[in-house]
């Protein structure tokens, strides 16, 4: 029968029914024949291993950002276990050129972030995919039967390198062996890549949806414009036509609000939300306030029940009924609203401080389609209203 499961989930039932037979893909990935990989890497792990052994990296390359990207991006899809491996391979689309001495101090660190996850048996996601993948080749190899006959993918613009190896190694490759829906204008995690690296054909076999039923052609005109002047690519490595997507459904232009300060950008949305709440037979929980962060998502729900509106901070919960719900642009990812205020759309949040991660100039462009996509997601979760408020100087993208 089919099933519906999350890659990670996936990638983490196979490792566990894999047992102690888990070894022989952790000695090919790893570099050490382990089978403590039940414990999963904290969020600090790349800090850490920066802090204990990054003593000879320059400053702009004490990222944890970078690490955790060089990892699932180079190290592991191609199986690096030694210095000496990471000395020759090839990075391309990684932005930052690294000379031998970079490298050398950056696979440091690298060994440390290996070492204490064996200390601890803890492995990341990428990793526990990485080992998924490497486990199933290897039984392919000896004669067993892949897990599946077929694999549909959603949301493929945001998987990584060892999700896609695992998705290659979990069907066996032929007729209608994956079938893959992605939207490369909705790519907010992860950098570009082109399936033909992990064995997944699909040159000549793609065919692009341009119908949006979601929103309406005016939201959809101005989440389009977000997106202009920036090159965007389909996992096939084809180039995007912005020019060609329309909509199935008409209704009232976006609305802007530009505010003095965060105050009156609050006293405005509330007036807004409190406008929304009072009309007849539309639901609270059809009403939304997306937000760059964490932090902003607190303080719009504090400030606005201070103004005597009262709204639902949602993370990772559902989304319940009865009011309207502050939530954040990548949480709002595969939502939809009636009804939607982008707040705090300034200079500064959207896009991000991204020169502070140390990026060079191409991971740095690839960042900002990622800011690009992120406000493209936020403004096409409305189905009939968006308004966008800043105080200050506006976002760039708007």
């Amino acid at each position: 029968g089919a099933y519906v499961v999350g890659i990670d989930a996936l990638a983490a039932r196979v490792v566990k029914a894999a047992g102690t037979g888990i070894a022989q893909a952790a000695e090919a990935v790893l570099g050490v024949a382990t089978t403590e990989v039940s414990e999963r890497a904290p969020s600090t792990a790349w800090a850490d291993a920066i802090a204990q052994a990054g003593q000879g990296l320059p400053p702009q390359l004490k990222s944890p950002g970078f690490f955790d990207e060089e990892y699932a991006a180079v190290v592991l899809p191609n199986r690096i276990t030694d210095k000496a491996d990471y000395l020759k391979v090839r990075r391309p689309g990684r932005g930052v050129a690294l000379d031998r001495a970079k490298r050398t101090a950056g696979w440091d660190v690298i060994a440390s972030y290996r070492a204490t996850g064996r200390i601890y048996g803890r492995l990341d996601f990428s990793e526990v995919a990485t080992l998924a993948a490497e486990h199933l080749n290897a039984q392919a190899a000896a004669g067993a039967t892949r897990p599946f006959d077929h694999v549909l993918v959603d949301e493929g613009q945001d998987l990584s390198p060892s999700r896609w190896q695992l998705l290659r190694a979990a069907v066996a490759e032929g007729k209608d062996d994956i079938f893959v829906a992605e939207d490369a204008h909705q790519r907010i995690y992860g950098h570009r890549i082109t399936l033909s690296q992990y064995g997944i054909k699909i040159v000549g076999r793609s065919r692009r949806l341009v119908l949006n039923y979601r929103t309406t052609a005016q939201n959809l005109r101005w989440a389009m414009s977000v997106l202009d002047g920036a090159d965007y690519s389909d996992l096939e490595g084809e180039a995007e036509d912005h020019s060609k997507y329309r909509s199935a459904r008409s209704g009232p232009a976006p609305e802007f609000i530009a505010c003095e300060s965060v105050a009156d950008e609050l006293e405005r949305v509330a007036a807004v939300v409190e406008e929304w709440v009072s009309e007849p037979d539309l639901a609270p929980e059809t009403l939304a306030i997306l937000v760059r962060d964490r932090n902003q998502q607190e303080r719009v729900v504090a400030g606005l029940a201070e103004r005597g509106v009262t709204v639902r901070g949602v993370d990772n919960e559902a989304i319940r009924l009865g009011q309207p719900v502050v939530m954040t642009m990548h949480r709002s990812k595969g939502t939809e609203f009636s009804k939607v205020v982008l707040f705090g759309v300034r200079e500064g949040s959207i896009p991000a401080a991204l020169r502070d991660q140390n990026y060079d100039e191409s991971a740095l462009a690839d960042a900002l389609l990622r800011e690009r996509s992120l406000l493209y997601v936020a403004a096409t979760r409305a189905r009939d209203v968006l308004v966008v408020t800043w105080s200050g100087k506006p976002s760039p993208l708007v």
